[in-house]
């Protein structure tokens, strides 16, 4: 009884050790490296300030923000996408990294309209799903019901999963937040 109990204790620091030591690591990582990569040119001029690596970070993210916003630079944007997802190891860790990033910086109100409870894969057991906005015009004319789109994440990577279409009476609507649904799906069901 001991031993599962330190067993329960274990995996339940390791849930919460994993994901905070893996974030760190690759924020210090590209740091680091951009730090390196920069060090070399900046001490040359004599400008260089340790931690210049941050500025240089968001300059480049604001640049990207605002090549993106015009329509010359969404068509070069594309091109280097189109480029990426060519080649097969970059393609899925491009892909994975974009999808992720989306579901993260989108607002949740865009992205996702509420918690549901859906009877999938069969009658009788129950999924988290999660309802979004769009809507698939032409599934509702040729079935004559109110389809409703419902993304059924996987766990622990809720990035990944399928979309479903539910008859909008068979949803059961849950009053949880986006945010506790994902720590139950990303946890395994060992988060409440």
């Amino acid at each position: 009884m001991m031993w599962k109990e330190i067993k329960s204790v274990f995996v339940t620091g390791l849930l919460i050790f994993l994901p905070i030591s893996a974030t760190i690591f690759i924020v210090f990582w590209v740091f680091k490296y951009i730090e390196d990569f920069l060090q070399p040119y900046l001490s040359a001029t004599g400008h260089y300030i340790p931690g210049m690596g941050w500025i240089f970070i968001i300059a480049i993210i604001f640049i990207l923000g605002i090549i993106g916003r015009f329509a010359i630079g969404n068509k070069l944007i594309d091109s280097a996408e189109n480029l990426l997802r060519k080649i097969p190891v970059v393609r899925t860790i491009y892909v994975g990294v974009k999808e992720a990033t989306k579901a993260i910086l989108i607002s949740e109100t865009e992205r996702i309209k509420g918690v549901v409870l859906i009877e999938y894969p069969r009658k009788g057991i129950y999924t988290i799903g999660f309802t979004t906005g769009a809507v698939i015009s032409e599934a509702r004319e040729k079935s004559g019901k109110k389809l409703v789109n419902v993304f059924v994440p996987t766990s622990p990577n809720p990035t990944s999963g399928l979309v479903i279409l539910v008859p909008e009476d068979e949803l059961i609507y849950l009053k949880i937040s986006v945010e506790d649904a994902l720590k139950v799906i990303i946890s395994g069901g060992f988060s409440k």
